[in-house]
């Protein structure tokens, strides 16, 4: 027969046994809590990180783009000023090759002209001296708006230089 002892000590045992298990499920629990949430925290930093990874690209990408559009624009702006230049040079050339025709035999025909020639000879010269004077000005004035784009141009080239990131070796 069992006795009751045996019977209170097995139930003991088996309550132990109960408990101690149970004890140890719900410290695995507790520990599995633990590491997911370490595992949430961890990928929440790295999501943050990323985030402002993106929003520092965005930012720098933009700038990039802005500074390309002026190079762009810069670009296209001197290239106007020296389609205007090439536009002034060929004429300044047509003139000047039609003044080698005019001028040819001028001495000799200055020397045999009377006093009315002369005259008008002497009109047209001034005439075309003093728009070879308006030419050269406005030569002038294109040649320093040029210059100034020129200079344009160097400060935005720098300045795009100076917008990358500079990398250390």
């Amino acid at each position: 027969m069992i006795s009751p002892l045996s019977t209170h000590l097995t139930a003991a045992i088996a309550a132990l046994a109960i408990g101690a298990g149970g004890a140890w499920w719900i410290q695995g629990q507790r520990y599995g809590l633990q590491l997911e949430q370490l595992r949430h925290q961890q990928t929440s930093a790295a999501l943050v990180s990323t985030q402002q990874a993106v929003r520092d690209m965005a930012g720098f990408q933009k700038g990039l783009t802005d500074a390309l559009a002026t190079f762009q624009a810069t670009g296209q702006r001197n290239a106007a000023a020296q389609q205007d230049l090439d536009r002034s040079l060929r004429e300044l050339r047509t003139a000047t090759a039609g003044m080698r025709g005019d001028f040819a035999g001028l001495p000799e025909r200055i020397a045999g002209a009377a006093q009315p020639a002369l005259a008008q000879y002497a009109s047209t010269c001034t005439a075309v001296l003093q728009e070879l004077a308006d030419r050269g000005g406005r030569m002038a004035e294109r040649g320093a708006d040029i210059a100034r784009a020129a200079d344009s141009h160097a400060a935005d080239a720098a300045l795009i230089q100076d917008a990358w990131p500079k990398v250390s070796r």
